[in-house]
This record gives structure tokens, C-alpha cells and sequence, in this order.
């Protein structure tokens, strides 16, 4: 079978690609991952993955966005400044996304800083709002506040009339989450973790296939037998593989149905 995938989460505009990353694209393509997702988590990404969509028409789409952590060392704006730099970025045809955007109370990586909580939740709703006035999908990180991210989006989604649409980023809220997630219509996003993380193989295999979306959080969360390395989009493959075997399907109608899920969502 000739596969058609979509990675719906990548970072191809890390440094991580600066390299190689026509290479990285050629080998998705080979892969049957026919679309990719450009995320961002900042100002200076969201432009650089502007300009790789545009370099890449028609395989890879463009996301704006700011995290919840600060992961851009040089940024001098202020908080409102970057909203409102946000606002200029998302009007570029290439965009299909806000995000990523969300809350995260647990202690920065190295490579990022601490925003505090008040920050972080300006921040996430602003962008939602952005989103909802565009009518874009969000796409939501939520790293230890589950039960705050889905209070501020269960408001949105009930005073926005049912318009606010989205993924839960690399899901991993637990069993007990699943209904809260669909009853605002959302996503789950599952990553190459599933591939070792045994308590979430038993979550996934509560979550509808309608209702999951194949992400691969590149360069980060490289699925077996790659963990450890650097990830890439091809290897949602290997995702929409493992997938099928905890869900005791098909691999074909694992990416029949999470593509049409993606295209559904993002209009591409």
C-alpha cells in the first residue's frame, strides 16, 4: 500500500534540520507522509516556519504560536507586543494553526524558561481568542494542567458556540480525561511515545479513531526503535503502525481515517 500520512505536529523549524532538512522532507515523502505540520513556540519560529511552507507548498503547513514556556532566549517584546506581533504573522495564506499554545507548570527544560502562571494563562487565552476570530484549530500543549487547560477551553467552547476546535498535544491526560476531551469536539494527538509508554497504549485504546490525530513532536519523542535519536516526520509511520496493533485493526484504515481526521480539522 502507498500510504498517506500526515504528521500533524513537527518542529522542522528547530535547529535541530538546519542541515538536512530537504533530506528530512524527501525521506517523510518516502515514508507515505504526503503532509507535515510546521509548529512553533515563538515569535521567531512561527516565521521560520512561514518560510519553510512557503519553500514547500502543498507538503508542508505553517502554525503560529507562543509557548507556555519562554523558548526564545533573544525575545526583548513584551508580552502584549508579542500578541500583537502574533496577529501580523497569522494573516499569511500558509497558516493553518494557532500554536502551540497552552499551560505548563512543571520546571523549564534547559533550553527554556519559566513563565509564571498568570503569564501563561494571558497567554494561552489570547491565543485562543486569535483563534477563534480567525476560525483556526488551536493546538495545545498541557504539561501537568489538565484540569486548568480544560476549564479555560470548555469556556471558550461553550460562549463560542461550539467554534473552538483543536488537538490536545501528545495527550496525555489519562483515562478519566478521554470524555472531557470529546465532549468540547477536541483531538488527541498521539506521539511516538506510545510505543513504550504502556499505561498510555491503554488510554489510546479508549480514544475513538475518529478522534485521533498522528503527531510525531519532532525532533522529540522519537518512537522505538529510534528512541533516544532525533525524530523526523517519517516516522509517524511507524506510530500509525503501532497504532493499528493496540487497536487490533488495519495499518490502511489507521491512515485512512487519521488523515481524513487531520484534513478535517486543519482544511488541508
Amino acid at each position: 500500500m502507498n500510504p498517506n500520512l500526515i504528521d500533524t505536529h513537527a518542529h522542522l523549524n528547530f535547529p535541530d534540520y538546519k542541515n538536512d532538512l530537504e533530506k528530512v522532507i524527501n525521506r517523510s515523502l518516502g515514508k507515505g507522509v504526503r503532509k507535515i505540520i510546521c509548529v512553533s513556540s515563538n515569535l521567531a519560529d512561527s516565521t521560520k516556519a512561514i518560510n519553510i511552507s512557503k519553500k514547500y507548498p502543498n507538503i508542508v503547513y505553517a502554525t503560529v504560536g507562543i509557548h507556555p514556556h519562554q523558548t526564545d532566549f533573544q525575545e526583548k517584546m513584551s508580552i502584549k507586543e508579542q500578541i500583537k506581533k502574533l496577529k501580523e504573522l497569522v494573516k499569511e495564506k500558509e497558516i493553518v494553526a494557532i500554536g502551540e499554545c497552552g499551560l505548563d507548570f512543571s520546571p523549564a527544560p534547559p533550553m527554556e524558561k519559566d513563565r509564571p502562571e498568570k503569564e501563561q494563562i494571558f497567554l494561552f487565552k489570547k491565543q485562543t481568542e486569535i483563534a477563534l476570530d480567525l476560525s483556526l484549530p488551536i493546538l495545545v500543549h498541557s504539561r501537568k494542567t489538565f484540569p486548568q487547560v480544560i476549564t479555560i477551553l470548555k469556556e471558550y467552547y461553550q460562549s463560542s458556540k461550539k467554534q473552538l476546535k483543536g488537538i490536545l498535544h501528545c495527550f496525555s491526560a489519562g483515562r478519566k480525561a478521554i470524555k472531557e476531551v470529546e465532549e468540547i469536539g477536541f483531538y488527541f494527538g498521539v506521539d511516538g511515545n506510545l510505543t513504550y509508554d504502556i499505561g498510555l497504549q491503554n488510554v489510546v485504546k479508549e480514544i475513538p479513531l475518529e478522534k485521533i490525530l498522528l503527531e510525531t513532536d519532532c525532533p522529540f519523542l522519537s518512537p522505538e526503535p529510534y528512541r533516544g535519536l532525533r525524530n523526523e516526520p517519517k516516522n509517524v509511520r511507524i506510530i500509525a503502525e503501532f497504532l493499528a496493533k493496540i487497536k487490533e485493526t488495519t495499518f490502511e484504515k489507521v491512515a485512512r481515517i487519521t488523515t481524513q481526521n487531520a484534513k478535517n480539522l486543519l482544511k488541508i
